[in-house]
């Protein structure tokens, strides 16, 4: 009886598993969805870079310079960092 209850959790974790691999998989792709509108525009409104962006750092480094990080919201596995130097 024991062999039958252990099979029968299997089963039911792969079902979940199933379910939360679609789910994710529909997040991604409104994710994608979501990226595509907000590029279509000229200009990143304050509303869809809260939609972007998670969280941004700002770091002064010792010559004056800054350092800018963006944390994104969504699953980018893609991603690059970039400079850039800016002579006022």
């Amino acid at each position: 009886m024991l062999l039958l209850a252990e099979l029968t959790q299997k089963i039911e974790d792969c079902r979940k598993f199933d379910e939360l691999s679609k789910k994710r998989r529909d997040e991604l792709m409104s994710t994608a969805e979501l990226l595509d509108e907000v590029l279509l525009e000229p200009y990143i409104s304050d509303a869809n870079m809260r939609l972007l962006v998670r969280k941004v750092t700002v770091h002064e480094n010792e010559d004056g310079s800054l350092d800018v990080s963006l944390e994104f919201n969504g699953d980018f596995k893609d991603s690059s960092s970039v400079c850039f130097e800016i002579n006022e």
